[in-house]
């Protein structure tokens, strides 16, 4: 994505908002009530639900940069309710974590005195927008291996940093977040990652880095 949003004026907008910091594995639950707009100033958080059989559901994964959620925007703006399912979504750091906060009658007054911070937010709604096609690709793919070869290449271009090694995907990256946002065991996901270090194709430990995209792409069909 060639769009810099460190540097966007959304961006300095809401750095300019309520500074919350929690530490990794707590709930953000004042997040909860989409009565603000947020971005992530350092950390990463996971946003999931829990299924009605018990299991906790992976949605979405933030990062530094990424605003959130997009719900009440399109509620104060268009008068849109973008989702009227039942579930309730929960937001929880998975590192230690620092958001920036901004209430809708301030993102307004915002976006009525410089229309061109709705440029910044239709970019937001792409970044989002990207991730739900990801997850309906993903649907299309029936082995373990090419999922988390998929869902990878996904992270490393969303979260991953150039190195002399290979793309290092930022995120701290668990077998368990894993299997949780493709509804995988560990034990398949551990199984799966071992098979693509045998491989040549990742490494890391903490942090995965994939050392050859392009075999990683083969792995899931896609094209480079």
């Amino acid at each position: 994505m060639n769009y810099d949003m460190s540097h966007a004026p959304l961006h300095e907008l809401l750095l300019q908002g309520r500074q919350y910091k929690l530490p990794k594995g707590q709930l953000v639950q004042s997040f909860g009530d989409h009565s603000s707009l947020h971005t992530i100033e350092a950390g990463y958080i996971k946003r999931y639900l829990i299924t009605s059989d018990g299991k906790k559901s992976v949605q979405n994964l933030y990062g530094p940069g990424d605003v959130f959620p997009m719900t009440p925007v399109y509620k104060a703006v268009f008068g849109i309710d973008v989702y009227r399912g039942p579930e309730q979504y929960y937001y929880e750091a998975v590192a230690d974590l620092t958001i920036r906060s901004l209430n809708m009658e301030q993102v307004l007054t915002a976006l009525n005195a410089d229309p061109l911070l709705y440029r910044d937010l239709f970019y937001a709604s792409g970044v989002r927008l990207n991730s739900y096609i990801h997850r309906m690709e993903d649907r299309s793919l029936h082995s373990s291996l090419y999922r988390i070869a998929h869902l990878l290449n996904f992270l490393g271009l969303h979260f991953g940093t150039t190195t002399a090694d290979g793309l290092l995907i930022q995120l701290p990256l668990t077998h368990q977040v894993i299997g949780e946002l493709l509804d995988l065991t560990r034990e398949t996901v551990s199984r799966d990652i071992a098979k693509l270090r045998e491989r040549g194709i990742i490494d890391g430990t903490k942090n995965i880095i994939i050392l050859d995209r392009g075999r990683l792409v083969k792995l899931f069909g896609g094209e480079l």
